[in-house]
């Protein structure tokens, strides 16, 4: 009879230990990016923020954004265009809770304005499942932020940071003012 309750009791006693050693009352948040893109983000309260780990749907280079298409039925992928953070100088969204339907998904305009000399303004549509991702600088640690492009009035990009793999961050910060990396060069 022991022979049979020994099995039972030590996967009674395997359940047990592995359930108390899994209780973890948090955990640690979502990964940040290798490079820290920070700014400011103004959402469409009014309220603005200073941000920092700045993502799109947690990428920051290679960003699908789409030329709007004249017609309803055609699939906006057919012109894409990659953006990357280090090129953009701020993300609009000037009409927030206006969406387009293109092949049966939904798009949320937004203006990109690109960091060259003139501030050239292009308009582009994205995905509206697509989420801007990153924290809230507060003096008692950052705060998680996800807002989906219908809760964005605009985000400004201030300069980027590279980190360390701990996430603390290196002493090499680079400023996205384009004067300022040309007066810094000569």
């Amino acid at each position: 009879m022991y022979k049979a309750v020994r099995p039972l009791l030590a996967i009674g006693v395997f359940i047990v230990c592995a359930h108390f050693g899994s209780q973890d009352e948090s955990i640690e948040g979502r990964e940040k990016p290798h490079i820290n893109f920070y700014g400011t983000l103004t959402d469409t309260t009014g309220q603005q923020y200073n941000v920092e780990n700045l993502t799109i749907s947690g990428m920051y280079k290679q960003i699908p954004v789409y030329q709007k298409p004249d017609n309803k039925t055609i699939n906006p992928s057919i012109n894409t265009t990659r953006i990357d953070f280090t090129e953009v100088s701020s993300i609009q969204v000037p009409r927030p809770n206006t969406f387009l339907t293109y092949n049966n998904r939904q798009y949320i305009e937004i203006i990109i304005t690109s960091r060259d000399m003139k501030g050239t303004k292009d308009s582009y549509i994205i995905e509206r499942s697509k989420r801007v991702i990153c924290d809230q600088v507060n003096t008692a640690g950052p705060i998680e932020k996800d807002l989906s492009f219908q809760a964005v009035d605009n985000v400004v990009f201030k300069g980027h940071k590279v980190q360390e793999p701990k996430g603390e961050e290196q002493a090499t910060e680079k400023s996205l003012s384009p004067i300022k990396n040309i007066i810094t060069k000569n």
